[in-house]
């Protein structure tokens, strides 16, 4: 697809920002662990509570972007991020490891729904905003990829030299994100920013949470946006403790599920016309994730090349879900949104997306892979109920905004 100035911005700044990512994940930890004398458990328990912290801390965004601008708080955002990179390197305890965790998840948790509310005001048109949102999501998987390929200097070197080197590198990707993000031109984000000045900085009147639908969509969505524990937690576990299948298969289908969204993700968000079709793939998201649940589930009773061939078949189908779904909500969160409000109900929406990356482990573990194959089938029944509910919800919500303004057919 053809991109505006702003929107090659946009995906030149998510590019940039998601090496820096592939980067910190994958030289982080041995960082951390090997030096800054810090133990795993440290490391790992001061990441889950600042993620749990970090939910609540992270609607501030939605509220700064409505009263300051997306524009303006999405490069603050990548410029903390830069900035807590850099402050990793003089990280010497856990309690200065908290500190500098907390505020970069926080500015983690913050950006995608800052992003999404820049893109509504940089791209008015509903399905090229949808399109974008695509191609960002496209180009940061690719960039990640290669971040992570590229820490392989540091871990090679293994030195604190190489892994400061690396952290302030990082540092500077956020930096080139956020130069690029206030870059972004185009009269809709000039409109956005002019507002809260005219009002001499004062915040935004209207309600503090979202109306009922939306956030009846929102703990919807925090259902069908478990493909993404599916992936990264469920389904390890499931092929090395509960199949036959070899351990290297885990491998393929993390490289098979980032290959299929690169591909798959920019043609389905065509799909996103129009708000009755729009919601509809909601319903098609439980389903296709139910299917893969059970083959899942199938790929348990089962062994050698036909448990590979089920797990093979659950992650394409998985895949699939995660770009229909993502397709969905980029198009609805935004649309179901009220202009004035767009950045406080983008960052509640964004509480499933978050929410779902801290509890959904608990979930996998204590309850689906608990229980065996019978977990994955329960699965499936649950996303299937919840799929056709977000639909249901998703049209009512729409309806009653287009009696209020008129929406995009």
């Amino acid at each position: 697809m053809k991109l505006t100035a702003g929107g090659r911005r946009l995906a030149v700044a998510a590019l940039v920002q998601s090496l820096g990512i592939g980067l910190f994940m994958a030289s982080s930890m041995a960082y951390f662990t090997r030096q800054a004398d810090l133990s795993a458990n440290q490391v790992a328990s001061g990441l889950a509570l600042a993620g749990v912290v970090a939910l609540g801390i992270s609607l501030l965004g939605g509220v700064l972007a409505d009263r300051y601008g997306a524009r303006r708080v999405l490069a603050a955002v990548y410029l903390g991020r830069g900035v807590c990179c850099v402050a990793y390197v003089f990280v010497t305890d856990f309690w200065q490891f908290m500190v500098v965790t907390l505020c970069a998840v926080a500015c983690d948790r913050a950006g995608p729904p800052v992003l999404q509310a820049l893109v509504a005001v940089a791209v008015p048109e509903r399905q090229e905003r949808t399109r974008l949102l695509a191609v960002v999501n496209v180009v940061r998987n690719c960039g990640l990829g290669v971040g992570a390929m590229a820490a392989g200097v540091a871990l090679v070197s293994d030195t604190q030299a190489a892994y400061r080197v690396t952290l302030v590198t990082i540092g500077l990707a956020f930096l080139g994100g956020a130069v690029l993000v206030l870059r972004v031109p185009g009269p809709a984000a000039s409109r956005a920013e002019a507002a809260p000045a005219e009002s001499g900085g004062r915040p935004v009147k209207g309600r503090v949470l979202p109306d009922g639908r939306y956030l009846a969509l929102t703990g919807l969505n925090f259902l069908l946006f478990f493909f993404d524990t599916m992936l990264l937690v469920a389904m390890p576990v499931w092929v090395l403790e509960h199949t036959d299948a070899p351990r290297v298969t885990v491998s393929v289908l993390f490289t098979l599920n980032t290959l299929l969204v690169v591909v798959l993700q920019i043609p389905v968000s065509k799909l996103a016309t129009g708000q009755r079709r729009t919601t509809r793939m909601l319903t098609w998201t439980g389903a296709v994730l139910a299917m893969s649940s059970l083959c899942f589930a199938a790929s348990g009773s089962v062994a050698g090349g036909l448990a590979v061939a089920w797990l093979v078949t659950a992650v394409v189908l998985l895949s699939l879900a995660e770009v229909i779904a993502n397709s969905a909500v980029w198009d609805l969160s935004i649309a179901l949104a009220p202009e004035e409000q767009r950045g406080r109900y983008l960052s509640v929406f964004n509480l499933s997306v978050a929410g779902q990356r801290v509890l959904g482990p608990v979930m996998v573990t204590g309850l689906l892979l608990s229980a065996g194959p019978l977990g994955w089938v329960v699965a499936a029944g649950v996303l299937v109920v919840a799929g056709g509910a977000a639909e249901r919800v998703a049209r009512a919500a729409g309806e009653r905004m287009r009696a209020r303004v008129p929406v995009d057919a």
